[in-house]
């Protein structure tokens, strides 16, 4: 059984780093989606994501970005 996990992560400047804020997960691509571009405004920088989790190997697939805006550390600039 596999089960599709949405999460947004946003990120602060501190200074000249960016921090990462506590990632939230949702219900799905759309409320991800929505979720990342509302926050435009206030973050940093933002990226929403899926994976895919199977229960019965316990394996999470690679991340696939479904939106990204702002300031980014560099692993996710060029995905």
């Amino acid at each position: 059984m596999t089960v599709p996990t949405y999460i947004v992560q946003s990120f602060y400047e501190q200074g000249r780093r960016l921090i990462a804020d506590q990632p939230r997960k949702v219900n799905s691509e759309k409320a991800a989606i929505d979720g990342a571009r509302r926050l435009v405004e206030r973050k940093a920088g933002v990226v929403a994501f899926s994976v895919v989790y199977d229960v019965e190997s316990e394996v999470t697939s690679e991340p696939v970005v479904l939106f990204k805006a702002g300031k980014l550390p560099p692993e996710l600039v060029g995905e």
